[in-house]
């Protein structure tokens, strides 16, 4: 019956990848700060362990089967036992994260993942608005929230979840009755467009004296109570005001982008658990997130 309970001491295997790469028990032992005895001790320690030689005595440092195999996961081992150290250290957790929010993102999603930052003891928060994410210095943040895919260069950009733009008007207001006078939309549609939609919704605009191209959706707060007005903006920027919408076939992406420092420390404080909750997405680990995924 094979003995499952076998193990082999991490050092015992470094011993062995460095034998097997000098082909030299002093030269092994010299790379290693040990003595030649202490590295035969080692090599004799895993022979006995598997049951089997892993060097051709007769040829040398030729490795025999058992030490072919031996050797690739020897170097395996060793790759994710680096690898598990670099990354204990990157637990070590800054005092302070930057977020960058775009001024036309939604405000209530950004507002709920602020609030899981805000609930960590001894972190500090810098948050920036912007409008332009093509003007934006990424590497000066460790989350930006926006409506575009930042550059993959200093980390990867997350597509978080998908809405439709919609014509808003207010309960009084039947915009394919009354004639809107005053036209607010959202800045990442051209005028020309929002024309074209307003056209195949069956508005007529030609009595529009006023168009207004905003990012802000604090803007918007108030817009509907003037009187003929009309809003296009991604739904999560009306949900919460006291109006009508006409759902359009237009859609507009949220993402979020994240700098390749900060992902396992996200991780480790649960935050990126917390994004998939809010989002209602399956995983965070890819670029892919929508069709798959902070």
């Amino acid at each position: 019956m094979k003995n499952v309970n076998r193990s082999i001491d991490v050092k015992y295997l470094r011993t062995f990848s460095h034998v097997a790469k000098h082909k030299s028990f002093t030269a092994a032992a010299e790379s290693l700060f040990m003595t030649q005895p202490a590295v035969s001790q080692h090599i004799k320690k895993i022979e006995s362990t598997i049951g089997a030689s892993i060097f051709d005595r007769k040829e040398g440092f030729l490795l025999t089967k058992h030490g072919k195999v031996l050797l690739d996961y020897a170097d395996q081992t060793m790759s994710m036992y680096e690898k598990l150290f670099e990354d204990l250290e990157k637990v070590e957790l800054r005092d302070q994260f930057n977020i960058a929010i775009a001024e036309s993102f939604c405000f209530d999603m950004v507002e709920r993942v602020i609030n899981e930052f805000r609930m960590l003891n001894n972190i500090d928060l810098s948050i920036n608005s912007f409008t332009n994410s093509s003007l934006l210095d990424s590497s000066r943040y460790d989350l930006i929230f926006t409506m575009d895919r930042i550059s993959q260069e200093n980390g990867k950009s997350y597509q978080l979840k998908t809405v439709n733009y919609v014509i808003a008007h207010s309960n009084s207001l039947d915009p394919h009755e009354c004639y809107p006078q005053r036209v607010v939309f959202c800045s990442s549609l051209p005028k020309s467009y929002v024309q074209e939609l307003l056209n195949d919704y069956n508005i007529d605009s030609s009595h529009v004296t006023s168009w207004v191209k905003t990012s802000s959706c604090q803007f918007l707060k108030n817009e509907l109570d003037t009187n003929g007005t009309i809003l296009i903006f991604p739904e999560w920027a009306v949900c919460n005001n006291n109006c009508k919408t006409i759902p359009l076939r237009q859609k507009v992406n949220m993402y979020v982008w994240c700098s390749d420092e900060i992902s396992q420390e996200l991780e480790t404080l649960g935050i990126k658990d917390k994004i998939q909750q809010l989002f209602q997405i399956s995983d965070i680990s890819t670029p892919e997130l929508k069709n798959s995924i902070m």
